[in-house]
């Protein structure tokens, strides 16, 4: 099985189990993004990453410039409480 036909295969079970109304304000707010233009405003390959300060795990405000200093910096998101 393909990846995207893996993909298509979570995303209906994932929406098999939401109502239909729900499934449609994601849809919605999908396409509202994807007119947005935000994807053509996202960093490409090679481009250099602003400065940033952000809270971490712990909630203590970590800043790149003093995590560069130290070495390469891999960034990662997660849901964290929503």
């Amino acid at each position: 099985m393909s990846l995207k036909a893996e993909l298509d295969a979570l995303r209906l079970k994932g929406e098999s189990r939401r109502s239909p109304e729900v499934v449609a304000d994601m849809h919605r707010a999908v396409d509202e993004l994807r007119a947005s233009g935000a994807a053509e405003r996202v960093l490409k390959i090679g481009d250099k990453m602003p400065e940033f300060a952000l809270p971490n795990a712990n909630e203590q405000i970590v800043e790149s410039k003093a995590l560069l200093a130290k070495g390469p910096l891999v960034l990662t998101f997660y849901r964290g409480r929503w």
